[in-house]
């Protein structure tokens, strides 16, 4: 029988029992995830906490809140994952690609800013898909997938959590989900937070030190060029998706 009980429960101790396994079980993952994102909340803090903030111009200052608004988003979602979510995280993430493709519009376009400002009912969001994708295309192939895959109702949405039963209230994380989270989770979180973090970096290219995912080539303009450590742990994690498969 369910009843509120099974729900506070749920809330307050098997949650907290799970994100406490998932931790172990995937502490170099997260610490990944930490790392890169203290990076990109950094560059924020330095341009939003400027002394002179006369040098920023206001499209840009809005700009750097919305992509911190977007990291505490995938935040939440790097929560749901840890508390057994393996549905509802992807959903965030397509949340997440449209704030950092609104706040590189705003970067690039500045009058959107009054748009969304003075006529927000105008601004579309998804329409700032189209403008990012001019320096990442995999950015509309991704939010294509996780609109089609999450967001709008597929056979996944039909499908509950495995368990006994078959049924489970709210996450769950045993030896059976964890292909799941490694095959299709973590590559997704991962890929996600490595292009945006590119994205981030540069619209403020003229205020980061050492640019970790954009070189300059012989013209002087910048190219997409991701860190060996980046490249090497994707290269870690689909082995890691291997091994599991082959269980």
């Amino acid at each position: 029988m369910i009843t509120k009980d099974t729900i506070f429960n749920q809330l307050h101790l098997t949650s907290n029992k799970i994100a406490k396994k998932f931790d172990i079980l995937y502490s170099q993952e997260i610490s990944n995830i930490a790392e890169e994102m203290a990076i990109s909340y950094q560059i924020l803090f330095d341009i939003i906490n400027k002394e002179d903030q006369l040098i920023i111009s206001d499209n840009d200052f809005q700009s750097a809140l919305l992509f911190w608004t977007a990291l505490n988003t995938y935040l939440s979602g790097i929560e749901l994952v840890r508390l057994g979510y393996s549905k509802e995280p992807p959903m965030i993430m397509r949340n997440v690609l449209e704030i950092f493709a609104s706040a590189y519009d705003i970067h690039v376009h500045p009058e959107k800013l009054d748009i969304l400002r003075n006529n927000p009912k105008k601004f579309f969001s998804t329409k700032s898909i189209t403008i990012v994708k001019n320096i990442h295309p995999v950015i509309g192939r991704m939010y294509g997938s996780l609109s089609d895959q999450f967001t709008h109702v597929s056979i996944l949405h039909s499908v509950p959590h495995y368990s006994k039963n078959p049924f489970c209230v709210g996450g769950l994380l045993d030896q059976n989900e964890q292909k799941v989270i490694i095959c299709n989770l973590f590559p997704v979180l991962m890929l996600t937070l490595d292009v945006l973090s590119s994205v981030l970096e540069i619209a403020f290219i003229n205020e980061v030190s050492k640019p970790c995912f954009w070189k300059k080539n012989l013209n002087g303009l910048y190219e997409y060029s991701p860190p060996k450590e980046v490249i090497d742990r994707g290269q870690r994690l689909i082995k890691k998706m291997q091994d599991m498969l082959k269980k």
